[in-house]
């Protein structure tokens, strides 16, 4: 990050000083505040504004009744979400995990929301907890200065400098503190992938009790999300590998278009939908940092790591990681404390981030190897393999050893089916999906 040149400057000093004013940095912003330690909030754009990611985790639920704001979410007219259903290209397969039928007692909802308005809900109360904001202010530089971050800011032309003791960096995918101090990443086994998206005005959509499910949908060599976000209005995205799906010349709305040509639902679902703006694209996002803290900073949600999409986790895991990294630097700001301490909090939050998205990450690997699929797609009552699998679905990345050894036996059943067929297999190769031929 270069400097500016300063047109005006100032100095102030915090606490702890939050770079990012999404979910992750206003959860931390809040329970701060709520244990009466300074802290700042630094978000570059000016909310509300547009983000993708808007399918929410019941186990989220606590998280936003921990920091108060719950009622707030809860009357905010958002579509209430009570599964999801895991299908193929035609539905000639179709799975849906009830939340309220999963292991865990009291998981039996969430929301699915427009990030731009949860988002702001977020942040505003963060700030009426008394949690400082500014907005449209971009981090410039970041340097230590012995037990002190300085953190040089820019704002409509002004330059300013910020000293705190601590940092949470929030900032997502731009990784600014992980940047500035040279963090390591880890090698993830993930080819790179990318998703082009949009929203669209009027899709026809599930009725009843289904209405307000997220629809995850298997291709041979993609996946498709469709998430009702309001009465009128659906996000639909693709995700394929980066180098594999779009022909030479190929705009993002044709290439979006063709993988839906291979769903007969979709297709007929999308009709005569409209899309409400320019066709987006994520790509290259799967990664994650060696250590998630260190010198007096620890990284949240997606400036930690970010692996994959395809279970709604992100949203979860930044609520998570907010709340913790909150509670553990108020801990050791408002406690007697060492340097033993100190380095002591910084694994101790990284190993509790990381088993957390390891859970979920023996998931994904399975959503997206073919015969883990097949068995996924395949659920049976056996020893309440289905619950153990919900509870994770549902967020629930603390499992008891209950769920832990079923998880594990999933996972056994998985590496038996590449060797004989236990359950129905499905053939990838075939235009729509659907079951193998006999």
């Amino acid at each position: 990050m270069s400097s500016l040149p300063a047109l005006a400057s100032s100095t102030a000093q915090h606490k702890v000083v939050i770079i990012g004013g999404g979910p992750a940095g206003s959860v931390a912003a809040s329970r701060l505040a709520q244990r009466g330690i300074d802290a700042l909030v630094v978000e570059r754009e000016k909310f509300p504004r547009f983000h993708i990611g808007e399918s929410l985790l019941p186990n989220g639920n606590s998280i936003l009744k921990k920091i108060g704001v719950w009622e707030k979410i809860a009357t905010a007219g958002f579509i209430e979400k009570r599964g999801a259903q895991f299908t193929l290209a035609d539905r000639s397969r179709t799975v849906r995990n009830v939340f309220a039928k999963g292991w865990i007692p009291g998981l039996d909802m969430a929301y699915q929301v427009e990030r731009a308005r949860f988002d702001e809900i977020l942040l505003r109360h963060a700030q009426q907890l008394g949690a400082q904001v500014q907005e449209e202010t971009r981090v410039v530089s970041v340097s230590r200065n012995g037990e002190q971050w300085h953190i040089e800011t820019e704002h409509e032309g002004n330059t300013s400098t910020l000293t705190a003791d601590w940092v949470i960096d929030a900032s997502g995918r731009h990784c600014v503190m992980g940047r500035a101090m040279k963090l390591e990443k880890s090698s993830l086994p993930y080819p790179g992938r990318m998703a082009v998206f949009n929203h669209f005005e009027n899709m026809t959509r599930d009725q009843g009790d289904t209405a307000g499910d997220i629809i995850v949908m298997r291709l041979s060599d993609a996946w498709f999300w469709v998430i009702p976000i309001s009465p009128t209005t659906t996000s639909v995205g693709v995700v394929l590998q980066k180098h594999s799906g779009r022909q030479a010349g190929e705009s993002w709305e044709s290439l979006f278009w063709r993988k839906v040509s291979e769903s007969p639902f979709l297709s007929q679902a999308l009709a005569t939908a409209t899309a409400a703006g320019d066709y987006r694209i994520e790509s290259d996002y799967s990664f994650s940092h060696n250590e998630f803290g260190r010198d007096r900073c620890l990284l949240a949600g997606d400036a930690a790591s970010f692996i994959d999409p395809v279970f709604s986790s992100g949203v979860y895991l930044a609520l998570e990681s907010g709340l913790l990294a909150a509670d553990k630097i108020a801990d050791l700001i408002t406690k007697p404390s060492s340097a033993l301490a100190e380095a002591r909090l910084y694994v101790s939050y990284t190993n509790a981030m990381k088993s957390r998205i390891g859970y979920m990450r023996q998931l994904i690997d399975a959503y997206y190897d073919n015969e883990a699929c097949e068995v996924f797609m395949s659920p049976r009552p056996t020893l309440r393999l289905p619950q153990a699998i919900n509870s994770i679905l549902a967020g629930k990345l603390t499992p008891s050893f209950a769920v832990r050894w079923r998880l594990w036996l999933f996972k056994q059943i998985c590496a038996l089916q590449k060797r004989r067929e236990l359950v129905p297999k499905i053939n990838w190769q075939a235009p729509s999906g659907g079951m193998m031929d006999k």
